[in-house]
């Protein structure tokens, strides 16, 4: 695998969506997305049908854990559904990959962008909020798994 990213200064996002704490358990961000799914198009200010999964660092404690959260972007918080949260992603400098695979395959790009390219790369992974995204265009399908989908990895020089 060699993948060359793009870089893009990313303003600040607004994204309304659901989270749980990463765990070991497999299914656990699948059934996340099943559960968020019929949210996607159906959210007051909701800009377009791309989604997002965010690798979030918890603010609830200083362990270092990660939750995960599956969402779309928004114009504005206000009239959320009670099961959605709001996130603000802070504006940055990112490095963004395709990953042209399955989605059931992501986490072989994500290990590339981690242990082969950030180390050789000549930039640095900008540990913030939020540790990276996936970004899902609105022609991914996710009944096939496939169609539009980055990392999008915060960067600085």
């Amino acid at each position: 695998m060699n993948i060359t990213p793009r870089f893009v200064e990313l303003p600040p996002l607004l994204i309304a969506g659901m989270r749980e704490l990463l765990t070991h358990d497999p299914d656990a961000i699948p059934a996340l997305w099943q559960k968020f799914g019929p949210h996607i198009n159906n959210i007051t200010h909701q800009t377009n049908a791309v989604a997002y999964g965010l690798c979030v660092h918890s603010s609830e404690n200083k362990s270092g854990e990660l939750y995960y959260m599956a969402g779309c972007e928004v114009r504005e918080f206000t009239d959320l559904p009670a099961d959605l949260s709001p996130l603000i992603v802070p504006a940055n400098r990112y490095a963004v990959f395709t990953h042209e695979a399955h989605v059931s395959e992501i986490r072989n790009t994500i290990d590339y962008i981690f242990d082969r390219w950030l180390p050789t790369s000549g930039v640095k992974h900008k540990c913030q909020l939020v540790h990276f995204f996936e970004r899902y265009a609105e022609d991914f399908d996710p009944a096939k798994g496939i169609g539009g989908t980055e990392i999008w990895l915060p960067v600085e020089s």
